[in-house]
């Protein structure tokens, strides 16, 4: 059964954040749920979903959690590529003019990629308010960029 792609989106992002290290048991345990629900059924899955959500540690379901997305066929993200997608994500939040509450916090890749050369990229999201141009060209050089490492979905 081929996931809607409602639901291949957010395999793809579990992917990301459990390569990032981004998830509680909590998170795993709900999503494996969601999964059944959807009409998914693995294995590890099966199990993933049975374990108690708030007794578990993240590093306890974690093998199980990358198993299940084997057993889907799934591709495992490195962290390396988790970070590009996980960067490429907030910087289209900025370019699709999302409220900066949905991807404040999250923009630290996007600064990072360009602190290497300048701290331009520091001034240019302080002034984001006021003067929004400067850090949308580097969200968009950093779209770009992930998508020329990632492949634009």
């Amino acid at each position: 059964m081929d996931p809607d792609p409602d639901l291949a989106a957010r395999l793809t992002r579990f992917n990301a954040d459990l390569a990032d290290g981004n998830l509680e048991s909590g998170d795993t345990v709900g999503f494996a749920c969601d999964l059944l629900v959807a009409g998914l059924d693995t294995p590890a899955m099966r199990e993933l979903a049975g374990e108690p959500p708030v007794q578990q540690r993240a590093s306890e379901t974690y093998d199980l959690a990358q198993q299940m997305l084997v057993e889907l066929g799934v591709e495992l993200m490195d962290r390396e590529r988790a970070d590009w997608f996980l960067g490429r994500e907030a910087a289209r939040k900025v370019l699709a003019g999302a409220p900066r509450s949905e991807w404040d916090g999250h923009t630290f890749r996007i600064t990072l990629q360009f602190s290497r050369d300048d701290d331009e990229v520091y001034w240019a999201l302080a002034r984001y308010d006021s003067d929004p141009e400067p850090f949308l060209a580097y969200a968009r050089e950093y779209v770009r960029m992930a998508d020329e490492r990632l492949g634009a979905p």
